[in-house]
């Protein structure tokens, strides 16, 4: 499989230094998150792999039908599907409406519920994470999901916006849930209803929801914790938006539960706030039965946190991580004496979960997959792509005078002939291949720039890829995408500053990476032998700066199993020097 990026590059384990990596590189950040990467072989899992490795699910549950089961997920993050194209992957709206079929073929009445930050946190172009969400909402709509909360992800990109493009068109579910938000006009606060008037009888930004989960009914209200009230207002991203406190919201939403007639058989909180906020609430609240609250990291626990209440009764507190890749699954069973037992697994979205059969079958089976595609298309229709940013590159801004130029890695052939055909070797000489052709759920993404972005030279720079008809001799992951834009190179090979300006991972003149033979040894170590290496101060600063920079594309979600000393010898292109 393609990989969108520089394949020498990648996570470095631990090499006398311990190094805990993110997506910055030496240029910034990669993209922004929720692009929608190419999956290609990834999307039919053979058999023996990845589902056959699976542990089977439900296995300490009741052989009796549940009464109600609820799907449990949150923080997406605009992840659509999952990004990345080595395997595995975890995570995508295509896998979890799979997995909710699969729960409802079994006759299990199912409803789902989201706690928020469906949104990007942030994005290159705006109109495009606006549109991530009408095609989110829409494809939890189709999953049968009743309410979402909002978390930070809403606020930061404009929860008026986003309304917009979803809740204002119809009174349809799923409902945005955050029960003290309050609308904001200078320094006066508006209640949320009057903030927030919808195109029918209720408002678009709701206190509470009690809906029907097969014969019982189950009440949902959202409400945002002090810790995101915090990171909002302080952000100063909305300045729209104000904040009732928690305890008053919580109040009235335990009162207008009360006076339902029947009431419902159990209570869930959408709590936008921490973990340990969340316990608070739990011992001061235990009506709600169920606190789905903020996760603090991707991978969430097996089990739920039990705050057991001095009537015996208990809150389930549960958060599901980030980026869409797990889901949890609570089901209630009757007791014969009366009351609720409770049941709770949590799910990752493997491959096990990818629509089967072929790419005509699975649309016609998951309607999500024609979701996808319709995002796509309006992606390359509306012409995204043109709207990605064209910033200064930092090799450019070092000789504002010659204002280097991305050229192409055919400008390099007749300098550098034997490291130009390592490259053409490589499968970095094809990345833009993957999106043209490879990726297919949905397909279209050589149009996306937050795909592109990792399969192009010069992305988001002046001078650098802007679409495959004006700018075809910057397709592909080539030279320029880690050495930099090479024009006054070219122009001037001898130039010392123009020469250094093209290794830009050295902060020091005497940084090289550690000879194959040291790279293969390493690579074949376990992480303990690889500790015990002492490599000069210089090689250490080359693999830390190589692997941080080719990070901004093999970041943990998009390679899991990337490796720079695994790696960097399938397309190792020594200098003459």
């Amino acid at each position: 499989m393609i990989r969108p990026s520089w394949e020498q590059c990648g996570r470095l384990c631990s090499v006398v230094l311990v190094i805990a990596w993110g997506v910055s590189g030496l240029w910034g950040s990669r993209v922004p998150l929720g692009a929608i990467p190419p999956q290609g072989s990834q999307e039919h899992s053979p058999k023996g792999t990845t589902k056959a490795a699976e542990p089977p699910l439900f296995v300490d549950w009741p052989d009796a039908k549940p009464e109600a089961v609820l799907v449990l997920s949150g923080q997406m993050y605009g992840y659509l599907q999952p990004c990345g194209c080595s395997r595995p992957q975890l995570g995508g709206l295509e896998r979890r409406a799979q997995f909710i079929t699969h729960l409802r073929n079994k006759g299990w009445p199912v409803i789902g519920v989201d706690v928020g930050d469906l949104p990007p946190m942030a994005g290159v172009v705006r109109e495009q994470q606006l549109w991530k969400y009408a095609i989110a909402m829409q494809a939890l709509r189709e999953m049968g999901y009743v309410a979402i909360g909002a978390g930070k992800a809403e606020f930061t990109q404009g929860l008026y916006a986003l309304l917009d493009q979803y809740a204002a068109v119809q009174e349809r579910p799923p409902f945005l849930l955050a029960g003290n938000v309050l609308g904001k006009l200078g320094r006066q606060l508006t209640p949320r209803a009057e903030a927030f008037v919808g195109p029918g009888s209720r408002p678009m930004v709701g206190l509470l929801e009690v809906t029907p989960v097969g014969s019982v009914t189950v009440g949902i209200v959202g409400i945002v914790g002090p810790s995101v009230q915090k990171e909002v207002v302080q952000s100063g991203v909305s300045t729209r938006i104000g904040f009732a406190p928690e305890k008053e919201a919580l109040a009235e939403a335990v009162a207008e539960l009360k006076k339902r007639q029947p009431p419902p058989a159990f209570n869930l909180l959408l709590y936008q706030g921490t973990e340990e906020e969340a316990r608070a609430v739990a011992q001061e609240w235990p009506q709600f039965t169920v606190i789905l609250c903020r996760a603090t990291a991707t991978l969430p626990p097996e089990k739920p946190q039990e705050i057991v209440h001095a009537n015996g009764s208990t809150t389930y507190i549960i958060h599901t991580g980030w980026k869409g890749q797990y889901v949890g699954v609570l089901a209630a069973f009757a007791r014969k004496a009366g009351g609720w037992d409770f049941r709770y697994q949590r799910v990752p979205l493997t491959e096990r979960w990818n629509t089967p059969g072929s790419e005509e079958a699975a649309r016609q089976a998951n309607p999500i997959l024609r979701l996808l595609d319709t995002y796509a298309e309006q992606v390359q229709r509306r012409n995204y792509l043109a709207q990605f940013p064209e910033l200064i590159h930092p090799v450019t801004a070092k000789d504002p005078k010659q204002k280097p130029a991305f050229i192409g890695s055919e400008a390099c052939r007749s300098c550098h002939a034997a490291e130009y055909e390592a490259w053409k070797q490589s499968r970095h000489s094809h990345a833009y291949e993957t999106l043209e052709h490879h990726a297919k759920r949905p397909a279209g993404r050589q149009y996306d720039g937050e795909c592109a972005v990792c399969h192009t030279v010069g992305l988001g720079y002046k001078t650098g890829f802007r679409n495959e008809i004006s700018t075809p001799h910057l397709k592909h992951v080539g030279c320029e995408s880690c050495h930099g834009p090479g024009s006054a190179h070219v122009a001037d090979p001898k130039n010392s500053l123009y020469l250094a300006l093209q290794s830009p991972w050295r902060t020091d003149p005497a940084d090289r990476l550690p000879e194959l033979a040291t790279i293969q040894r390493l690579a074949s170590s376990t992480p303990a032998e690889r500790n015990r290496v002492q490599l000069p101060m210089a090689q250490q600063r080359a693999l830390h700066a190589v692997s941080t920079m080719c990070m901004n594309c093999h970041d943990g979600d998009n390679d899991p199993h990337f490796d720079l000393l695994t790696y960097w010898p399938k397309i190792i292109h020594p200098s003459k020097k």
